[in-house]
């Protein structure tokens, strides 16, 4: 009888193996080959109405916050207006935003979801129209008094008095809207707030995106402020300070500073 060791077994089963796999996928269409040749995802904007994305994300607030309803409230309406590759989005993780990050009061996950929606749609090396979009969205989260949503059927609170946050910091949004208010930063009337202004949020991005691709042109202007304190502080100048956020939320000025 003829002798076969452990090596030459493992190599003749890998050889027929091998030829198995690619007999089959010659004959189902599947395999490597036709694997590599499929087209990735299409991610693709189609203009959606503001106010019906408004009213999803409201909806969706309850179920993992701010970003998470957001998102899920512009990807939703995408997916049922188009399906793939929206319908398979995991929005699960984008509850992580909740609380400006984890609960740790930093960036607003409206601000935060909102500028991963737009990099989305414009994820190439060029950056200048991605900025733009996110500088006024920023400068508007900034300025806007918000929240300006009136749900038909609040959930939470029957009013949410609007207040200027600005910041986009979660913290310091929260806390000047509670003493706009009056009321506690975990009170019910808070959570209504900040529900209505996901839905803000996503009527926003909504218009920025239908703008963008109606071939408007979004500048993306930055406050007089904020500009003031590149101009002097920026790349150009001392290059000692990277930031287009409003410097006066942080920093005190005294009487001496230009």
């Amino acid at each position: 009888m003829t002798q076969i060791n452990r090596r030459k077994a493992f190599t003749s089963l890998g050889m027929i193996g091998s030829a198995a796999m690619f007999a089959g996928c010659s004959e189902s269409g599947l395999g490597v080959a036709n694997a590599q040749s499929h087209s990735a995802p299409v991610w693709n904007y189609v203009k959606l109405d503001p106010t019906e994305v408004a009213d999803r994300t409201y909806r969706l607030y309850s179920e993992g916050g701010c970003m998470y309803g957001l998102v899920g409230g512009v990807l939703g309406a995408l997916a049922d207006k188009v399906g793939e590759p929206f319908r398979s989005f995991p929005i699960e993780m984008m509850r992580y935003g909740d609380g400006g990050v984890g609960g740790y009061g930093s960036l607003c996950g409206v601000v935060n979801g909102g500028s991963a929606l737009i990099g989305m749609f414009h994820h190439e090396k060029p950056k200048e129209q991605r900025e733009a979009m996110i500088a006024e969205l920023v400068v508007w989260y900034e300025t806007t008094p918000l929240p300006q949503y009136k749900p038909v059927n609040p959930e939470w609170a029957d009013d949410a008095e609007p207040s200027v946050s600005g910041s986009i910091l979660c913290h310091l949004s929260t806390n000047r809207w509670c003493d706009a208010s009056g009321y506690e930063a975990f009170s019910m009337e808070k959570k209504e707030r900040c529900r209505r202004l996901a839905a803000d949020g996503a009527s926003k991005v909504v218009e920025l995106l239908n703008r963008d691709l109606d071939g408007v042109q979004i500048l993306g202007e930055l406050t007089p402020q904020v500009q003031s304190c590149i101009d002097c502080h920026g790349q150009e100048e001392m290059g000692n300070t990277m930031v287009k956020m409003n410097c006066g939320a942080c920093h005190q000025f005294d009487g001496k500073h230009p």
